[in-house]
């Protein structure tokens, strides 16, 4: 009896680290990270000019087990056509796109706040903004 009752519990102590070691390979934590770039729509800010967004856009997704979790982030915004026909556009430009890409980075997202004396161009961000982030959504 006591040669019995020894033999089971070798037997279980060795099976519970077996058992664990199985449980801790099925939770295993699997995770992509990839960054693109997208462009936005070329808007026309009346007659002030052209402006378009690009953004940069770092997609981390994780699965574990059978449970997947996508999160994205915007890592850079970048305006690589803006008004600039006159003097004045192009100080206005000068002045609004640093303060609404800050505020694009800040808010993930195209809900901007207008910059005074800027409307034109701030709106115009916006829109831009909106479509890349649309054309990052269906990646």
């Amino acid at each position: 009896m006591r040669k019995t009752i020894t033999s089971l519990l070798a037997a279980t102590v060795i099976a519970v680290p077996f058992a664990n070691a199985t449980a801790a390979v099925k939770a295993v934590k699997k995770t992509v990270v990839r960054t693109r770039r997208f462009t936005g729509s070329t808007i026309d800010t009346g007659r002030y000019g052209l402006l378009r967004v690009t953004i940069v856009v770092r997609k981390t997704t994780s699965i574990v087990g059978t449970r997947k979790s996508v999160k994205r982030r915007i890592m850079s915004v970048s305006v690589p056509v803006y008004p600039n026909e006159t003097d004045r556009s192009a100080f206005i430009s000068q002045n609004a796109i640093p303060v609404l890409v800050q505020e694009a980075l800040r808010a993930q997202g195209a809900r901007v706040d207008i910059v005074s004396g800027a409307t034109y161009t701030s709106e115009a961000f916006a829109q831009s903004l909106q479509a890349a982030i649309l054309a990052e959504k269906r990646w």
